[in-house]
């Protein structure tokens, strides 16, 4: 295939890819090891009645999951690169590893086969979206940078966000990065979430993967593939 028509697979990680999410593997992370247990507890104490509005229809799915998410990393101030690379790790082994859907490791195979590039695109942290890339032999990752000072993880992430429109923006850059050459108009992108709409609408091939019930209504309004476990 010519490097100007290259296709691509674009696959979302949590709730996609993984049955579980990086929030989950991350608070099993600090419990199993009694690790900065406070920051846990601040966490859940600060998001708990937000969730509670979310239930009640009164904050709306991306507005939580985007305050969610970013807030996640008030779980790594203060750790050091070389600290966290073994939380990585354990969430990678212990959690993400184990909770990967059968069907959409066929469908990486399937993509393999078809000699496409394929990356993961996620809303949660680059360090260990791109270590999971490399432990599947994938092609690489657009996730959400964490900031860092004197080596130690700030506890704030580099915006945009991944999701949504943030989503939109990483990938527009790393199309532009690559120089061009992966189209999306051959391209596929895996999602369960409604919040991603604005980046299945970029591809040719926007796929449905166990989705929410806005996004399944959408998928079969569109026409869009769904695949369900």
């Amino acid at each position: 295939m010519s490097k100007l028509h290259q296709a691509a697979a674009f696959i979302d990680l949590d709730g996609t890819l993984c049955e579980i999410y990086l929030w989950q593997g991350l608070f099993a992370h600090h419990q199993h090891n009694q690790f900065k247990r406070t920051a846990l507890y601040r966490f859940i104490a600060y998001h708990f009645p937000i969730w509670l509005l979310y239930e009640a229809k009164v904050v709306s799915k991306k507005s939580f999951y985007v305050l969610h998410a970013t807030n996640l990393a008030w779980l790594l101030k203060g750790v050091s690169i070389e600290r966290a690379d073994l939380i990585w790790d354990w969430v990678i082994e212990h959690q993400l590893m184990p909770h990967l859907r059968s069907k959409m490791l066929d469908v990486i195979h399937q993509h393999k086969d078809d000699g496409h590039r394929i990356l993961l695109m996620s809303g949660s942290f680059e360090p260990v979206v791109r270590k999971l890339a490399q432990r599947l032999g994938l092609d690489g990752a657009i996730a959400t940078p964490l900031e860092i000072e004197e080596e130690r993880y700030t506890g704030r992430i580099i915006p945009p966000l991944s999701v949504g429109e943030g989503k939109v923006v990483r990938l527009r850059q790393y199309l532009h990065d690559a120089g061009g050459d992966i189209h999306l108009t051959r391209s596929y992108f895996y999602t369960d979430s409604i919040v991603d709409v604005p980046v299945m609408r970029l591809f040719k091939n926007p796929i449905a993967v166990n989705p929410d019930d806005p996004l399944r209504e959408l998928a079969k309004g569109e026409g869009w593939r769904i695949i369900e476990d």
